[in-house]
């Protein structure tokens, strides 16, 4: 294994509930912590009528740097070695990608506990991860609640 917990954000409040997790494990483990922002191509490119101007890739990979880095500081200040990774693409891919690359010992992911319809129009991050990630992931509920899968 390598010694690392990926812990995924979006900037979210449920990003930021599973990091609180992904940090406490990290902790027990003495793993590292890998701050993991994607730039989501889907998002570029995109604007509506009298909305904010397009978003192009180097926009949302800015974003994700941001996020990850603010991740990464966090981390820092509960005492875990900490680094802020961005990659650019589609963010359930790049995740389980990132965690094959690393051998990570697991992926620390939030959810918003979306179901039913709402689920299956909007799709879920954290769903697709759980099946497609080649190491453990371990989901934490809006309310803090943790499932491992």
């Amino acid at each position: 294994m390598g010694n690392t917990v990926i812990i995924p954000t979006d900037g979210s409040e449920y990003a930021e509930k599973a990091a609180e997790t992904g940090f406490e494990l990290a902790e027990k483990l003495d793993v590292t912590v890998h701050a993991l922002a994607v730039g989501n191509v889907n998002l570029a490119e995109i604007s509506s009528i009298g909305g904010a101007p397009p978003r192009t890739t180097e926009d949302v990979t800015e974003i994700a740097a941001r996020w990850a880095d603010d991740l990464a500081e966090n981390a820092a200040e509960y005492g875990l070695e900490a680094k802020a990774v961005v990659r650019t693409g589609v963010p359930a891919e790049e995740i389980a990608d990132y965690a094959a690359e690393l051998d990570a010992d697991m992926i620390v992911i939030g959810t918003a506990g979306r179901t039913g319809l709402e689920k299956r129009i909007l799709g879920s991050v954290t769903d697709t991860v759980v099946r497609t990630a080649p190491v453990p992931v371990v989901t934490v509920r809006p309310d803090g609640s943790v499932d491992a899968a």
